[in-house]
């Protein structure tokens, strides 16, 4: 949990007094998560998932996945598959729009 904790803080530019901040906790709070010397109450891994935009799982470690909450990766696809659809799922509305619309062009051909 600790890596994944540490790599998403990273990630997203933020310092641990930031995460602490917005948390309603301590910086030395967070480090204690991220060097694993703590581990969070359900409460806060709730509150991490989500400050995050990811998966309890993810944080845990039970998956390789670092993906938003509502993301859920059907078994019908194969991995390289479901790593395109994530992609696209954070590009913006209009981006989705124009692949959609390249999609369907290539299903009606």
């Amino acid at each position: 949990m600790k890596n994944n904790l540490k790599q998403l803080r990273n990630k997203k530019g933020l310092l641990q007094t930031r995460v602490a901040m917005d948390l309603n906790t301590t910086q030395e709070t967070i480090s204690s998560y991220e060097t694993g010397r703590v581990f969070p109450g359900s409460d806060m891994l709730i509150a991490l998932a989500d400050y995050y935009e990811t998966s309890i799982d993810y944080l845990l470690g039970r998956t390789k996945y670092d993906m938003p909450i509502d993301t859920v990766k059907p078994n019908s696809i194969s991995e390289k598959q479901f790593s395109i659809l994530n992609k696209i799922s954070k590009l913006s509305d209009v981006d989705q729009m124009k692949i959609e619309s390249y999609i369907d062009g290539l299903n009606d051909k």
